[in-house]
């Protein structure tokens, strides 16, 4: 109960420190890193250039995100199987202070995609979370196309449909907009 609180409170400090500069959907997205748990070692945001990414804020303690990391590590492995598996990936970012927290909460509910832990909570205050689960949609190019502050059942039909909108998007489409500044 105490460490729930504490991080609420840092959740809350972060939020206030970053009052006004918080990521908003056309942004270019912030780094996000920390300790890697799952995946590859040195994995960050800006490991994954020119993909469609969805970066997960989660924590052990927090509910929703335990409903919500099933149904995330589900919409990969659709995407994979739909064979846009090079061009698609999950980068969960664990905001508990341990480590091991977050390795425990792994062995219950484990998941296909990278997993790191931002103990000191800077992607946290960049990208501007309020409410666990927070789930940001990014695009090939690295701009914040959706926000999903909390959770709700009815985020995962929404985010499926946009993740695979923009995977359907031709490539050229993608480095066109990118001269012309249409999205």
């Amino acid at each position: 109960m105490v460490r729930r609180l504490a991080v609420t409170l840092a959740l809350v400090l972060l939020a206030g420190a970053g009052a006004g500069s918080a990521a908003e959907p056309g942004d270019l997205a912030p780094e996000a890193s920390g300790v890697v748990v799952n995946g590859p070692e040195r994995m960050r945001l800006s490991a994954l250039p020119g993909r469609v990414r969805v970066v997960e804020f989660w924590a052990s303690w927090c509910g929703p995100c335990a409903q919500a990391m099933p149904r995330l590590d589900r919409l990969h492995r659709e995407v994979r199987a739909a064979g846009f598996g090079d061009r698609f990936e999950v980068l969960a970012v664990g905001l508990d202070r341990r480590v091991d927290d977050v390795r425990r909460f792994l062995r219950a509910w484990p998941v296909g995609f990278p997993v790191v832990v931002d103990a000191i909570g800077f992607a946290a205050r960049d990208y501007g979370v309020q409410r666990l689960p927070a789930t940001y949609l990014v695009d090939r190019e690295g701009r914040i196309r959706q926000i999903y502050q909390g959770y709700s059942t009815h985020f995962s039909e929404d985010l499926r449909q946009r993740v695979f909108g923009l995977l359907q998007k031709p490539v050229a489409a993608v480095q066109a907009s990118e001269h012309t500044g249409n999205p």
